[in-house]
């Protein structure tokens, strides 16, 4: 390796992990800092990474890979009851928006920019694309209605793998066209590469569900995630031998069948994905981003600047307001998805492999890559900025008091808690004991059957809008230890511990910063539940003003019944309560 590659790819290295960091610490979603690292250290700015110089076509085979990582992960992370709840709608954004853009983006680049109508139907495919890395950054930062979730996600998913297959056919339409005629074959391909990506991804899919299960026999959790990754990597290698351009389909679709098919290995295999993308992807955007040199054509950028406006603030919307029109999507829903549309990594890493494979064109394929980038910053920026507020402003953001609540720890007196919240927000349990988990989901809850303290489950708690969680075993020590690694996946203030005896030593000392005493310091779990087991103490609801003495309330449901606030010491119990009660004792009349 020469000097200037291992410099590039070490800098690189640094860098994206770097800005991987900062963008979890803050919620911003980290193509940003990619974009502005390879601005800095590139040939625009210090020249310290010199991408083409150090790597050159080898960097090509690294796009198609980081391609495979992403689309994988985003089919692992894919709600199948999102999309039968949501089909029509989900079809419509995928069939009516992402041609909308397209046409849009091929147009202005065109008449705006000055590039060949070929080049600008390439960049108007490649640009329809939101990109699951960038939208899962947004939705860890806000919480949004589950509707508008799954829109999100679906989109931008399904956008992605639309984008690059249609995008491929472009850039085969431009290569053809250098040397021949352009036939009606061309865009059979598009058709053919459908089929053997679903085929292919349909039967790596089950291979890899088969080797998960015998897997998991070897009681070692880290291997599940490297063979998947490993066969995620070869059946897109394979399903592109068959037709050219069907392997990001063929992955997306393995990662779907895994997830509905595999259960809680799904936690392990995209927990291992994601070191590995975060790694590898931070690692290879940055390169990508110092690869692009805004010097060269510095007068273009008024214009390009100016596509990047147009297609945010006034396409994208205009393209979302047309394919939702007479759905069930509500209109603050619509506006959110129509401005909060940020680009993602996919969309850069197409318009890099274009540029290696068509090196006799380079002034098209720099103003492509420049405009790709201007678009990205431009979305990137903006959905940060204002994927909060304007949650609030439309009045789509989920409040604290309306998001799911993970209990943990199954007992009588939990599972009677459980009962009662889950008649308003939605309640999931966390068990390690397979009996208990048995007997919660016999009861009708839905469970998650894993390792407690792998923090793992709480990032998947988390995402799947469980953002609140309450320990409830019998065991002080384990419900402490749950809040410390809970505490580190959920915002501050959503976690709470119960205390299960009375006089128990605890591990944390001092101020409790890390979760809220669950109820009351008065309230102890194995009393409650020994009491409840016996028939002397019962949860029941009841309004403020009916309390006993001896009432424990425990959360207060509000908003006429859409909403649960878990109560604490110190918080003021009032309208409708879930309360522990205990039974009054008859007085006997002792007769001599």
């Amino acid at each position: 390796m020469t000097h200037d590659a291992l410099q590039a790819i070490s800098l690189s290295i640094a860098l994206g992990v770097f800005s991987y960091i900062i963008s979890r610490a803050y919620k911003i979603p980290a193509i940003v800092f990619y974009l502005v690292c390879g601005l800095v250290f590139g040939p625009a700015g210090l020249n310290l990474i010199r991408t083409e110089e150090a790597i050159g076509g080898g960097i090509a085979p690294m796009v198609e890979i980081a391609v495979a990582i992403i689309l994988f992960e985003g089919g692992l992370s894919l709600s199948v009851q999102g999309f039968r709840m949501e089909k029509k709608a989900i079809r419509r954004l995928l069939f009516i928006t992402i041609p909308v853009t397209g046409g849009a983006a091929a147009l202005l680049s065109h008449y705006l920019t000055g590039i060949p109508w070929l080049f600008a139907i390439f960049f108007g495919a490649l640009i329809v694309v939101t990109g699951p890395t960038v939208i899962g950054s947004i939705l860890k930062s806000v919480a949004l209605t589950p509707r508008l979730e799954t829109l999100l996600n679906w989109e931008s998913l399904w956008g992605d793998v639309i984008g690059v297959m249609v995008s491929a056919l472009a850039l085969e339409v431009i290569l053809i066209s250098k040397g021949g005629v352009i036939t009606a074959g061309v865009f059979a391909h598009l058709i053919l590469g459908s089929f053997a990506g679903c085929v292919v991804g349909l039967a790596g899919g089950v291979l890899l569900k088969h080797v998960v299960a015998w897997l998991e026999k070897l009681k070692d959790p880290t291997l599940s995630g490297i063979a998947c990754f490993g066969g995620a990597i070869a059946l897109f290698y394979i399903s592109g031998e068959i037709v050219e351009s069907s392997g990001p389909l063929a992955v997306v679709v393995a990662g779907m069948y895994l997830s509905l098919k595999c259960g809680d290995a799904v936690v392990g295999i995209r927990h291992f994905k994601e070191q590995i993308a975060s790694l590898f992807i931070s690692t290879l955007f940055v390169l990508l981003s110092a690869f692009v040199n805004p010097l060269e054509i510095l007068h273009l950028w008024p214009t390009m600047l100016a596509v990047a406006f147009i297609l945010g603030a006034i396409v994208r919307p205009v393209a979302v307001h047309l394919a939702l029109a007479g759905s069930d999507v509500t209109s603050s829903e619509r506006w959110y998805i129509g401005v909060i549309g940020p680009r993602g990594i996919v969309a850069v890493a197409t318009a890099s492999y274009a540029a290696f494979l068509l090196p006799g064109s380079p002034y098209e394929m720099k103003v492509i890559l420049n405009q790709t980038m201007a678009i990205i910053f431009f979305s990137g920026v903006m959905a940060t900025l204002l994927c909060r507020p304007l949650a609030s402003l439309l009045k789509v953001r989920v409040p604290q008091s309306q998001t799911g609540i993970l209990v943990v720890g199954s007992n009588f007196m939990s599972r009677e808690f459980a009962r009662l919240l889950a008649q308003h927000v939605p309640v999931a349990f966390l068990e390690t004991r397979k009996e208990a988990c048995a007997l919660t989901t016999a009861q009708g809850f839905q469970t998650v059957c894993a390792d407690m303290l792998s923090a793992d489950v709480y990032e998947e708690a988390s995402r799947e809008g469980f953002d609140r969680l309450v320990a409830l075993t019998r065991n002080n020590a384990l419900n402490e230890l749950v809040a410390l690694r809970a505490a580190s996946h959920m915002a501050p203030g959503r976690v709470y511990r119960g205390l299960a005896r009375r006089a128990e030593e605890t591990l944390l000392t001092g101020e409790d910063n890390v979760a809220h005493i669950a109820f009351s310091d008065r309230f102890f779990i194995t009393e409650a539940v020994s009491q409840m087991e016996k028939g002397q103490a019962f949860l029941t609801e009841k309004e403020a003003d009916q309390l006993n003495e001896g009432d424990i309330p425990l959360a207060r449901i509000n908003d006429e019944g859409k909403s649960v606030m878990i109560l604490r010491e110190g918080l003021e119990p009032s309208g409708t309560l879930i309360c522990y009660s205990r039974k009054k004792k008859r007085k006997t009349e002792v007769h001599s």
